[in-house]
This record gives C-alpha cells, sequence and structure tokens, in this order.
C-alpha cells in the first residue's frame, strides 16, 4: 500500500494540522539553565532610568541580569549612539527637561547636539542622563560584567557601519562576549562581509528556520505572540534538537507562562524579575498558609477556596527603593491574581505548580488571589527582595 493511502498516514497528518491550532495545555516550570535579558536597560518604561541609559546598566547589574539588550543608530556625522526609535520624542525630553514639540530624527542632530540639547526621559530629574554613544555603553557593560545583545538599526547594505560596531564592540568586549540581533537583514550583511565568529541572533517569525541555522553561531528569537504555543513549541525543539540556543520575550504573566514551560536559554523583557540569585537581600518571605488570611478551610495541608472569595496577606509588604516580587503557586482551579500592578488569570485542570516574577520599585506592592470558581491551593510562596 502507498504512503498516499496508508491510514496511519492520514492520521498523522490531522493529527499535526490539528495541533498546529490547537492551544496546549498549561505545563510546569521547567529547570532548564537560562539567562534574563534586560531589554534596553532596566529602565521600567522610562521611570526609574533612562531607556537604554548607563544608569539602566548598572541597575540591570544590580538586579541580577546576565545579558543586556540595545539599540544602535547613526547621528547626522555618522557617530553610533544607543536609541531604539527613529526619532527622540518618546524617549527624550529637551535638556531642560521639557517635552519636545516637534519631531526630532536621529539622524537630523550631530553627536555634539545630543549631547548639549537633550535627556533621556525618566520620572526623577537626576535619571535624566544623556544619551551614550555605543562606545559608552559597551564601556558600562564590561564594567557591569553584562553581555549585550546589540540591534543595529541601520539599513547598511555595504557593511561599512556594520564593520564600525563590530570593531568597537570588538575592542571593549572582545569577539566572545556580545550578540548582534536583528531583523535578518543585518545578519545577512555581516555574513555577506565574511564575519563569522560573531554570534548572531535571527528572528525568527521575519524569516525562516532554515536561514537562521544556514548562518551558523546563531541564538534563534522564538515569539510568543507571533505563534500558537503548539508553533513555539516545534520551534523550540526543533532548535534545541539542532543545538541553537534559544531566545523570547515576556512582559505578562501569559507570555511568561509560556517560555517557563520549554527550554528557553535567554528570556527578554521590560519587567520581568530575573531569577533570584543567592545571597539576594530578602525583605519578607511568605512560605506557608498560615501566613495568609484566608477565606476557607485547610484540610490535610490543602485550602479550599470557595467562589469569589480571597487570599491575602496578614501583613503589608513592606516598601521597596528596587527589588523584585516573586510568586510561586501549587493550584487546581480558576482564579485571578494581583501582583504588584498586574493582574492574571490562573486556570489549572489538577494540582500544578506555577510562577511568576516581576520588578518593583517605590510603594509597596500588592498580592491578592480571588476565587472564580472553587480552587484547592496547596503551596503559595511570595517574596520580596531588595536588588
Amino acid at each position: 500500500m502507498s504512503k498516499k493511502n496508508h491510514p496511519a498516514v492520514w492520521f498523522l497528518i490531522l493529527f499535526l494540522s490539528l495541533a498546529s491550532q490547537t492551544q496546549l495545555p498549561a505545563a510546569e516550570p521547567t529547570s532548564h539553565p537560562r539567562q534574563f535579558i534586560a531589554h534596553r536597560g532596566v529602565h521600567l518604561r522610562s521611570t526609574i532610568a533612562g531607556e537604554n541609559s548607563l544608569e539602566a546598566i548598572r541597575l540591570a547589574r544590580r538586579a541580577g541580569f546576565a545579558t543586556i539588550e540595545t539599540d544602535v543608530r547613526l547621528t547626522s556625522d555618522g557617530q553610533l549612539v544607543v536609541m531604539h526609535d527613529e526619532t527622540l520624542n518618546r524617549t527624550c525630553l529637551a535638556a531642560d527637561g521639557t517635552r519636545l514639540k516637534e519631531p526630532v530624527p536621529v539622524a537630523s542632530v550631530t553627536l555634539a547636539q545630543l549631547k548639549a540639547d537633550f535627556v533621556l526621559r525618566a520620572s526623577q530629574r537626576h535619571a535624566q542622563t544623556k544619551v551614550p554613544t555605543l562606545r559608552e555603553f559597551l564601556e558600562e557593560c564590561r564594567r557591569q560584567k553584562l553581555v549585550p545583545f546589540i540591534e543595529p538599526k541601520i539599513n547598511d547594505a555595504t557593511g561599512a557601519h556594520y564593520r564600525d560596531f563590530i570593531r568597537i564592540a570588538d575592542e571593549v568586549q572582545g569577539r566572545a562576549h556580545y550578540i548582534i540581533t536583528s531583523n535578518n537583514y543585518a545578519n545577512r550583511v555581516i555574513r555577506g562581509l565574511g564575519i563569522n565568529t560573531v554570534r548572531l541572533m535571527g528572528i525568527l517569525y521575519q524569516t525562516t528556520f532554515e536561514e537562521i541555522a544556514a548562518l551558523g553561531n546563531t541564538i534563534m528569537a522564538i515569539s510568543t505572540s507571533r505563534f500558537t504555543e503548539a508553533q513555539f513549541s516545534t520551534h523550540v525543539a526543533r532548535a534545541f534538537a539542532a543545538g541553537i540556543p534559544t531566545e523570547s520575550h515576556a512582559d505578562d504573566f501569559a507570555r511568561f507562562a509560556i517560555i517557563d514551560s520549554h527550554a528557553i536559554d535567554y528570556v527578554s523583557t521590560d519587567l520581568l524579575a530575573p531569577d533570584l540569585a543567592p545571597g539576594t537581600p530578602i525583605l519578607e518571605r511568605y512560605e506557608h498558609l498560615a501566613d495568609y488570611s484566608l477565606a476557607g478551610p485547610v484540610k490535610d495541608g490543602v485550602l479550599t477556596l470557595p467562589a469569589q472569595e480571597a487570599v491575602r496577606l496578614s501583613r503589608p509588604l513592606p516598601a521597596t527603593a528596587f527589588g523584585g516580587i516573586y510568586l510561586e503557586l501549587e493550584m487546581k482551579g480558576e482564579c485571578k491574581v494581583r501582583l504588584a500592578d498586574q493582574e492574571f488569570i490562573l486556570e489549572n485542570s489538577r494540582m500544578q505548580r506555577r510562577r511568576y516574577q516581576l520588578m518593583v520599585q517605590g510603594t509597596a506592592p500588592a498580592f491578592e488571589l480571588v476565587a472564580i470558581g472553587p480552587c484547592s491551593i496547596r503551596k503559595i510562596w511570595l517574596t520580596l527582595a531588595a536588588f
């Protein structure tokens, strides 16, 4: 019988087709080792520090990040500076702290004008610092022992500017201690120049798996928002089988939960706290159900929480200038969780372990768990750390 007519083959095709459209059930967190990337540094949406600022590098180090991401553009006089947007308006203010009234393209100002007339946006005046050059940024990364992911926002078919920033990165960091990431355009140009020993990161949804793999010495960025969870799982498994490290971005629980249940090597984020490092100062820790204000009975170590009832803290968490809050749950059922300034839904059909972690600053972070339907809860661990 030919493969074309074999019923097992048709069944396999149907299964794979359905799997690509079906949302997979929640999975347990993995124990796969991973590194967190501070996306444009730790700036917490341009509040605690300016985006891509030198202070954002220092805060990333304090929080325990191992790597950091930045973006490179050219000024009108051909100087390489770190800036994500094409214009200064979202991330910068005038030097006197006022908002910019007209669009100011990065490519329209000289480096001297950039340094003299503009500062990076931040909540406190003292944190409104100057836009760094690429060299200044990398020198601070080296001092803080962070590995930078550098994204060129430069379309340069000749590769001349790519050679320039690779030369600077080589001088400051050393070739083995930085990664270039792009929408794959720059990656193709760099490999076309015969530069094969620089590690690259390719973005999968913008090209094919085969193209990124063919570049050699790569990391594969796999999006949780551009792919279904079934597709995400397939891509991660394929990269793992090919020996290609993986990266993904998350700033909310839904995306983090997908990443947390897969063997992802690099987690990029603006808001998540990196995994808690040994020796980090602990401000408060709740480890037992008895530590919480409970609305239901606890029997054999399991809390039965009726619908619409809540678990709250028995004492408020302290405020911290800068820190991280870490939550881990073992529960079954459906509930709404409030953690710091985020809310999310947890739904487990069986008793499962779930976790989440956020950077916090200033006010005392909140925690509340409200049952949507009846919930069974075995453990709630809550830790507040100071960075």
